[in-house]
C-alpha cells in the first residue's frame, strides 16, 4: 500500500513545509463526484467518540498515489487512511480516519 503521507515529497512546500500553493493544488488535484464518510479521530478537536463528516474526494495525478482518496476541509488537504476504521459511537457505524497532508495557501 502506497504510504499516502509521502505525498508531500512531490511539492515545494511552504510555510515551514506545511502548505502547497493554490496553483500545485489546482495543478494536481482534481475534485470528483465520489463522497466519503469519514472521522478525524479527535485530532480535530471535536470527533472524540468518532462523530462522523461527510465530504467529496479529490484525485492526484502523481504518479503512483492515483488510488489515494483525498479530502479538502477548510484550507487543510487530508488522505483517507483506508486500512483505518473508528467506530462511531453514537450510530455504531465504522467509518474511515482522516489524516491531514498539508493546507492549501489561498492565491
Amino acid at each position: 500500500m502506497t504510504n499516502a503521507y509521502e505525498l508531500r515529497n512531490h511539492f515545494f512546500l511552504e510555510d515551514y513545509n506545511t502548505a502547497i500553493t493554490r496553483e500545485d493544488f489546482e495543478n494536481f488535484f482534481t475534485k470528483t463526484k465520489e463522497k466519503v464518510t469519514f472521522t478525524f479521530g479527535g485530532w480535530d478537536g471535536k470527533s472524540y467518540d468518532g462523530e462522523s463528516r461527510r465530504a467529496t474526494v479529490y484525485r492526484t495525478t502523481v504518479k503512483g498515489y492515483e488510488d489515494v482518496r483525498l479530502i479538502k476541509v477548510g484550507k487543510g488537504l487530508h488522505y483517507i487512511e483506508e486500512d483505518t476504521e473508528v467506530l462511531e459511537k453514537a450510530t455504531g457505524k465504522y467509518h474511515k480516519r482522516a489524516s491531514w497532508l498539508v493546507d492549501v495557501k489561498r492565491k
